[in-house]
């Protein structure tokens, strides 16, 4: 139990209810997917803001929002989001950010949410899997009678920030709570510890429940019922399934991301295969910088190649129905002489050879 749960156990306590700690966790991590930038993208492309320079000052590349496994640094993440709240301006920024967020922004974290057997459940995944989820303040979820509610600790590394995190991660709980089970869910109730804003309305017209300002600490409360209801999808065969994905990449996010698997990545999925400088526009990058990115690593852009483009030659000869200027093509050679001659340097033997034998082996 994170130790503000044992003072809130201690404070419910002291006031005479039973508020009882079912679950919670540290949601802040060295690493974060970059496409967790979307939401706050989106408002800001909204009103007409150019995010290059924002992402820029933060050190990420424009490329890396297009990268389902772009990983920064939470500090990059921290920078981008206070330059971002500068250019917005916006009062409500938080309330704004979270009504952008829906499951499938979660990739296979939002498949195991949904498929999950409660709301409840549902909500689990989110500490649980905290490297696949965004969140920068902690979380602890509480029973308190006939209600349950999700308490949002601001905490020292996110400074200036924890205002904003927990006015986002209220609001976009209660969105997608609505975009599970209907427009009609409505909090009993929800608390922020900021002070009371200069125009309450908004919230209270978002929220449709009472919205409490300068409270001890920032919650949303729901009827228990709410937390019981199934989602639509729930089925237990894929929350097990889905959710053991979620531990395998959360493993892979312990170490920083990796250029090479970006190129390898790039280079299995395009046809044809992209040259450097056709590679290096598509990321935004130039030339040297990936170069030096990958001098880093060990490893190089025709290093790279020359093993993808073996790879997916080994797959498409075993394909009869393509010619060797179709693969040649595909692999991105000049012609097929090419091709031919970088296929005998791999293997030893021609193409034209190798599916002779090929299909020589496979005939009974």
């Amino acid at each position: 139990m994170h130790p503000r749960d044992r003072r809130q156990r201690r404070t419910t306590q002291r006031r005479g209810r039973k508020a009882e700690y079912l679950f919670g966790g540290r949601m802040l991590r060295p690493y974060r997917l970059a496409y967790g930038l979307s939401p706050v993208i989106e408002v800001l492309e909204a009103q007409g803001h150019a995010i290059e320079p924002l992402l820029s000052a933060a050190g990420i590349p424009r490329f890396a929002l297009e990268e389902p496994s772009y990983r920064i640094a939470c500090q990059q993440e921290f920078t981008f989001i206070r330059r971002a709240l500068a250019a917005l301006d916006l009062p409500r920024a938080g309330m704004a950010v979270g009504q952008r967020y829906h499951l499938a922004l979660f990739g296979v974290l939002g498949l195991a949410a949904s498929c999950a057997p409660t709301m409840r459940d549902m909500f689990r995944c989110v500490p649980t899997y905290p490297a696949l989820a965004w969140g920068c303040i902690d979380e602890g979820m509480w029973r308190d009678g006939d209600e349950e509610y999700v308490a949002f600790y601001e905490n020292d590394a996110v400074g200036d920030l924890g205002p904003f995190f927990a006015e986002r991660d209220i609001s976009a709980l209660l969105t997608l709570f609505r975009q599970t089970l209907g427009p009609d869910v409505v909090p009993v109730a929800v608390h922020f510890r900021r002070a009371a804003a200069v125009d309450p309305r908004p919230y209270e017209r978002f929220f449709r429940c009472p919205v409490h300002f300068s409270a001890d600490t920032n919650r949303i409360r729901f009827p228990r019922a709410i937390w019981d209801t199934p989602p639509p999808q729930a089925n237990a065969m894929s929350y097990r399934f889905y959710s053991n994905q979620c531990r395998r990449l959360s493993r892979l996010m312990e170490e920083p991301l990796s250029y090479a698997d970006v190129v390898r990545g790039r280079l299995r999925t395009a046809t044809p295969i992209p040259s450097l400088m056709e590679l290096v526009e598509a990321l935004r990058l130039t030339k040297r910088t990936l170069q030096r990115r990958l001098d880093d690593e060990g490893t190089s852009f025709s290093l790279l190649l020359s093993e993808i483009r073996r790879e997916r030659a080994a797959d498409l000869m075993s394909r009869g129905d393509l010619r060797q200027g179709e693969i040649a093509w595909r692999l991105g050679f000049e012609d097929a002489s090419a091709f031919s001659r970088a296929f005998k340097a791999w293997t030893g033997q021609a193409p034209r050879t190798a599916k002779r034998r090929a299909a020589d082996d496979g005939r009974p």
